[in-house]
């Protein structure tokens, strides 16, 4: 009988060894269940409250959310309430206000703008107010005033200008005043003295000649030409 408890104490400290006892604390072991997110805590965004869809939907959580998922669903949890940025401030950009359309929705921001997501929907903000350029400045070429087409618009600034896109409008800053290149100099080739033109024009230019393109028009400048030789 001796021999039979000795057994049974040795067995009762293998299993123990083993962790085959309760968890601690009486709780429910990790990956037991638990309650759902609270869908209507405003740091809760349900992308989808079934679980099979869950498996078939692609979303990713904007930090600082993290995902979330189980029999409950799937979706993204904030660390805490948030206010919506404001739709009325100049400096902010709804893309949507359907924080579902969002997770279907593929935008970027552009510099210095900033992505933001939640419940409110998805956008842009911009850090900051920002002067208008000069459309009366030679050195200043918007591509258009209306932001809304801005967005649809897909333009490229010439070598040393510098792309502007806010409020005001889109297009492109020279780093200092314009000098219009000498329509009857040798290696000067105008194709256009329009800058609306210029817009619409895809133009090239043969090396070593370089694109300009201004309040001036635009075309194709080559290297200095020796003298007496005809272009």
């Amino acid at each position: 009988m001796r021999v039979y408890a000795l057994l049974f104490l040795a067995a009762s400290s293998i299993v123990g060894q083993l962790g085959c006892g309760p968890s601690p604390g009486g709780g429910p072991s990790p990956g037991g269940g638990g309650s759902c997110p609270d869908p209507g805590d405003p740091g809760v965004r349900y992308v989808s409250h079934d679980p099979v869809e869950c498996t078939l939907i692609d979303f990713a959580c904007s930090p600082p959310e993290e995902y979330f998922g189980g029999e409950c669903g799937c979706g993204c949890i904030g660390p805490g309430p948030q206010a919506c940025p404001d739709p009325s401030d100049p400096g902010v950009r709804y893309v949507s206000h359907d924080p579902v359309e969002c997770t279907l929705i593929d935008f970027a921001c552009s510099p210095p703008e900033e992505y933001f997501g939640g419940e409110c929907g998805c956008g842009c903000i911009d850090p900051g107010p920002q002067a208008c350029p000069d459309p009366s400045d030679p050195g200043v070429r918007y591509v258009s005033d209306d932001i809304e087409q801005c967005h649809l618009i897909d333009f490229i600034c010439a070598e040393g200008q510098t792309l502007f896109y806010n409020d005001c409008g889109c297009g492109c800053i020279s780093p200092e005043p314009v000098v219009c290149p000498e329509p009857g100099t040798t290696n000067v080739v105008y194709v256009s003295h329009d800058p609306e033109e210029c817009m619409l024009l895809d133009v090239a230019c043969s090396p070593p000649e370089r694109l300009f393109t201004n309040a001036c028009g635009c075309g194709c400048i080559g290297p200095e030409l020796p003298v007496g030789h005809a272009r």
